[in-house]
Formats: C-alpha cells, sequence, structure tokens
C-alpha cells in the first residue's frame, strides 16, 4: 500500500470521527519529549484500543522503530510530521 492511499484512508477516518484527530494531534504536541513509546501506551494516551493503534502500525501509519526486539512507536518523528501538517 502507497503513501496516497493511507493518506486517503486516514482522511476517511478522521472525517467521519474528528475527535480521533484532535487527540492524536494533543497527546503527540505534549509527548514531544518523549523519543519512543509502546504501542500499548500510545493507544491509552489517545484513548483508542490497542488493536487500532496495531492496525496503524502495520498499514504503515505510525512511524516505528526496532529497538531491540521491541517495536516503538517514534514519536519525534510523529510529532514533526503532525506539525507541518503532514498526515499519517
Amino acid at each position: 500500500m502507497n503513501q496516497q492511499q493511507n493518506t486517503v484512508k486516514l482522511d476517511t477516518l478522521f472525517a467521519s470521527n474528528p475527535d480521533i484527530k484532535q487527540g492524536l494531534e494533543q497527546t503527540a504536541s505534549h509527548l514531544f519529549f518523549i523519543p519512543f513509546m509502546t504501542p500499548d501506551k500510545f493507544a491509552e494516551s489517545i484513548g483508542l484500543s490497542k488493536g487500532v493503534v496495531g492496525g496503524w502500525i502495520d498499514q504503515g501509519y505510525l512511524p516505528t522503530a526496532k529497538i531491540g526486539r521491541y517495536r516503538m512507536i517514534n514519536m519525534v518523528v510523529l510529532v514533526t510530521n503532525l506539525k507541518e501538517g503532514k498526515v499519517l
């Protein structure tokens, strides 16, 4: 799946529930100084299920990095992209 298809899917998701986008942007801006976050903690912090966040990771919507044997969400890249107006 390419970036344009990902953008369309997220635009559709955000159009149907703008609270998700607002929550994600608020959480990301407050967590700028946390470089990496577990998917479980990220899901908890934005109020979504672990399954939804896992799906976003699998689809490539969230920037991740592998640290040891753990897949972590790269919060620095996420916040930078959101501040630049880039869609996940």
